[in-house]
């Protein structure tokens, strides 16, 4: 499942971070269950890159934002005399 669709507009609130695999502590279900535990890690992982490059995107489109406002500001000339 997709931790986050990156999209035009993507926002740090459209980023959700992974839930990381719980640890398994006994000997046994490590043994038994060594496959899946490895499953759960990797997508773990996957889920984190994915994570980070939402949040990468959203840095992006609100560093163009910030762009476009310091442009439309300094484009209001200075400021009058008062």
């Amino acid at each position: 499942m997709p931790v986050c669709e990156i999209a035009q507009g993507a926002t740090a609130l459209d980023c959700l971070p992974p839930v990381p695999p719980m640890p398994v502590t006994d000997a046994a279900t490590r043994a038994e269950y060594r496959t899946e535990i490895g499953q759960e890690f990797t997508a773990y992982f996957d889920e984190a890159q994915a994570y980070l490059r939402c949040l990468d995107a959203a840095r992006a489109e609100v560093s163009e934002d910030i762009n476009r406002a310091i442009q439309d500001y300094q484009s209001l000339g200075p400021e009058p005399d008062v």
